[in-house]
């Protein structure tokens, strides 16, 4: 079978923006903190494992699971699985905005001929402003972030994962920064290279164009956060956690959270995938490598981490959210946080 997804290394990493153009807002100081949203209360399952739901077209398997997890705990989400061989006209089509819920993404999706069915949420983000990376139809209209610094670490230059859709059709996931020296375009690398927040290790200067293994990285399509969950088809999950920099951040990689995440198997499907958390609808939640684990079963031989916590959502066919974002708490009401990238999987009539 011909190997549809690329393998290679990129990282980006967002803006001090000299001369970039950018359609999301400068950052805000304040970065959301994942263990901000208390838990909601334990209510039965629902869903069934791996249940089929009706209503997409020929290509797009939209489904819900049930996993079981160590300790008698149990992870519930949704995931949707994109055929563009079987369904030519299906679109994956990452979106900036000034911040808004994950319906309005749905609801407000404008390109000519096409109809959204699914939507889950994008990167890291500060207040109303991306702090990672999306690039839409070839332009950059959110850089990753260039630098960092909090208490305890001294100031950082993170490279974090990303995946891309080439002009081609194929997928690439990558470690991918945005250099100065060439105008703050992504090049990617061939790894996250010199950080480890475990080992206390932080490069002295930030990635050039000049560095070893870097290339520039055009994709036609990309959304990054990090860390990288799988690659060349291994749980990467916990080491590229350590060396993405994201404890500091919130990302709470070791502990069960509500998660979204994106991948693509080898033969080009690509796979979108958001769990419940926080005790919603009975959800444990997944820690990063458990979250790995469920990707590489559905086939990913890559595969990336996405924003989680209260801005994990997933909205299906009908223009409705699917799971149960934790900021709803024990309300009646589903409460979705305003988020300013989002992944829209769309299919062009």
């Amino acid at each position: 079978m011909k190997r549809i997804v690329r393998v290679l290394g990129m990282a980006m990493a967002l803006v001090a923006m000299s001369g970039m153009v950018m359609s999301c807002s400068e950052k805000d100081d304040a970065q959301y903190d994942l263990s901000d949203i208390p838990e909601g209360p334990d209510v039965p399952v629902t869903p069934g494992d791996d249940e089929t739901l009706a209503g997409y077209p020929r290509g797009l398997t939209v489904k819900s699971f049930t996993r079981e997890l160590e300790g008698g705990a149990r992870c519930l989400g949704f995931y949707a699985i994109a055929d563009f061989e079987a369904n030519p006209s299906l679109r994956f089509r990452p979106q900036c905005s000034e911040s808004k819920v994950p319906t309005r993404y749905f609801k407000e999706y404008n390109e000519e001929g096409a109809k959204p069915l699914v939507v889950v949420n994008g990167g890291y983000f500060a207040g109303k402003s991306s702090v990672s990376l999306l690039i839409e139809g070839g332009e950059m209209k959110s850089m990753p972030v260039q630098q960092e610094k909090y208490d305890k670490t001294p100031v950082y230059y993170p490279v974090r994962a990303a995946l891309g859709q080439m002009g081609d059709g194929s997928f690439e996931a990558a470690w991918v920064y945005s250099v100065k020296d060439d105008g703050n375009k992504p090049y990617a690398f061939p790894s996250p290279l010199g950080n480890d927040y475990k080992e206390g290790l932080y490069m002295s200067e930030p990635p050039t164009s000049k560095t070893d293994g870097g290339r520039l990285w055009q994709p036609y399509n990309a959304i990054g956060a990090g860390p990288m969950l799988v690659y060349e088809g291994r749980n990467v999950a916990v080491m590229n956690y350590w060396k993405e920099i994201l404890e500091p951040g919130g990302t709470s990689g070791m502990s069960r959270q509500p998660r979204t995440a994106i991948g693509a198997a080898a033969d080009g499907k690509l796979v979108v995938l958001v769990c419940d958390g926080r005790k919603m609808r009975g959800s444990a939640g997944f820690n990063l490598a458990e979250l790995a684990d469920k990707l590489i079963e559905l086939g990913c031989v890559v595969a990336v981490n996405l924003d989680g916590g209260g801005s994990s959502t997933f909205v299906g066919g009908s223009g409705e959210v699917l799971n149960r974002p934790s900021d709803s708490g024990s309300g009646d009401q589903i409460k979705e946080r305003r988020i300013p990238t989002a992944v829209v999987i769309a299919e062009i009539r």
